[in-house]
């Protein structure tokens, strides 16, 4: 790897936490007066999942780790003691990307050849999306299960569903828009390597590498 191409991993690292975290920001407080410490993760759960799922495999443990992370520091800026468990903030997260990452490779395997190119090309991160978000409720219900009490847990879970659903609806129709910009400003998923997760096609189309 070259210099050139370690900057562009780090200032592309560096804008997707940036991002994330300003994602987070905003959710936060729109929603905290209606939903308390428990909004629904509608902009960042898709971003942090479309990262997971754009570019080769390395990509797939970066967006929730992202997620956690900045889920971890808003929990200490904003006093949530919930969140402020890195178990249940951190932890949970790291699953979100591997998870996505491999269900729209399976996909994309399924329908590389279709003639449609919603199947080949937007299908694929759709259902990842929802993938990922299922991952990371049920993930978190089951931490907040072992780390707080019965009673609580069952609230919290309570808050979480419904949230779900909101976040269910933004990851499929957000994670294909968000993982095509990404490749289109950064390049990722273009790189025809061995690990690499596309390549681009003769009509500059992606698909995933048949080796």
């Amino acid at each position: 790897m070259n210099k050139r191409s370690v900057a562009r991993d780090v200032a592309f690292l560096g804008v997707m936490l940036a991002l994330v975290f300003v994602f987070l920001l905003v959710e936060t407080f729109l929603f905290s007066a209606l939903l308390g410490n428990f909004t629904p993760a509608a902009l960042t759960l898709p971003l942090a999942i479309a990262v997971s799922v754009t570019g080769d495999k390395r990509n797939m443990f970066i967006g929730g780790t992202l997620l956690g992370f900045s889920s971890f520091l808003l929990a200490i800026l904003i006093a949530n003691p919930i969140f402020l468990n890195p178990l249940v903030s951190i932890a949970p997260r790291f699953f979100i990307g591997i998870a996505a990452y491999f269900v729209c490779l399976l996909f994309k395997k399924l329908f590389k050849n279709a003639k449609s190119g919603f199947l080949r090309n937007v299908l694929p991160y759709s259902v990842a999306g929802v993938a990922g978000v299922l991952t990371n409720t049920v993930l978190v219900v089951t931490m907040l299960w072992i780390f707080t009490s019965s009673s609580l847990a069952e609230v919290i879970a309570t808050i979480l569903l419904v949230n779900f659903v909101a976040e269910i609806i933004s990851a499929a129709v957000l994670v294909p828009v968000i993982s095509r910009v990404i490749r289109n400003i950064y390049g990722v998923g273009y790189h025809e390597k061995s690990d690499s997760f596309e390549v681009a096609d003769e009509k500059g189309e992606t698909d995933i590498e048949n080796r």
